[in-house]
């Protein structure tokens, strides 16, 4: 292996889970910290292009504030969640289109109060109530079956941080970073792509070595890693969740030993964000 040492290395099924006080505390410093953000922005920065390239910065913090909402009742979820897919789209984006579209004539200082008005609620509903429905287990097209409480307990942290890192990336901030909360946002990160990875490796295992503060060095499958795949964690996030496509994430990798392995398993690769 090239990048780090293989001591250094953590086999990805001693990543510990998450619980309702730490989903807590990672979904309500992932709020903060993207507050911070949205109240450092200037007015020509609500109208830039993101990553999401329906979406530019007053949609995205539109559709955040809209998720949020649907984290302050039973009844206002399944308003959202019953949104009507149009042919060929998938459920979560029917939601995404209502959320949006809801907030379209609404100004950024009016998005921002709601934000601050429903975030601290849904926050703390998604990691201590909704009980009735937490473990029911559903199928979904990109994070396939999973209870619902990792939809509350793990993706909606990562969906407020991942957004962050979109309106960075779009209005040119930098993106606050701190080992214990973006690191284990990684983890998790990590955890999830291991369980997809591990059915596309056929039996074999990789190294994946991911740069900078978040990041860190594991292996996923059994056995002695075949390959090695090196890249800056945060462009890791942004090439998982299909922000770069196939051939700008495969640039941006450094990989060793079985580069066909690697290739081929991330080859129409997403996880959930």
């Amino acid at each position: 292996m090239t990048a780090l040492s293989l001591s250094n290395t953590v086999n990805v099924e001693t990543i510990s889970y998450t619980n309702a006080d730490e989903a807590h505390r990672l979904m309500t410093t992932a709020l903060s910290r993207f507050m911070t953000l949205l109240e450092s922005l200037h007015a020509d920065d609500w109208s830039k292009p993101t990553a999401c390239t329906a979406w530019n910065v007053h949609d995205m913090l539109a559709h955040q504030a809209g998720g949020y909402a649907s984290g302050t009742s039973y009844k206002e979820m399944i308003r959202q969640y019953t949104s009507k897919p149009k042919p060929g789209q998938l459920p979560e984006d029917a939601i995404n289109d209502l959320q949006v579209g809801e907030r379209a004539d609404k100004t950024p200082a009016e998005l921002i109060a709601e934000l601050k008005q429903v975030g601290e609620i849904a926050a703390y509903n998604w990691a201590y109530g909704f009980n009735a429905i937490k473990w029911i287990a559903t199928p979904h097209p990109v994070g396939g079956f999973m209870p619902i409480r990792h939809l509350m307990w793990v993706i909606h942290s990562r969906d407020t941080w991942m957004h962050r890192l979109d309106v960075c990336r779009a209005t040119n901030r930098p993106f606050e970073q701190t080992r214990e909360h973006d690191g284990r946002i990684m983890e998790l990160v990590v955890l999830d792509t291991a369980k997809k990875l591990n059915k596309k490796l056929n039996g074999q295992a990789i190294t994946l070595s991911l740069t900078g503060m978040a990041g860190g060095t594991w292996q996923i499958g059994k056995g002695e890693p075949a390959a090695e795949m090196e890249m800056d964690a945060l462009d890791f996030n942004i090439f998982v969740s299909g922000r770069f496509s196939y051939e700008e994430g495969m640039k941006r990798a450094n990989i060793s030993g079985d580069t066909a392995l690697v290739k081929n398993a991330f080859k129409d690769f997403l996880i959930l964000y």
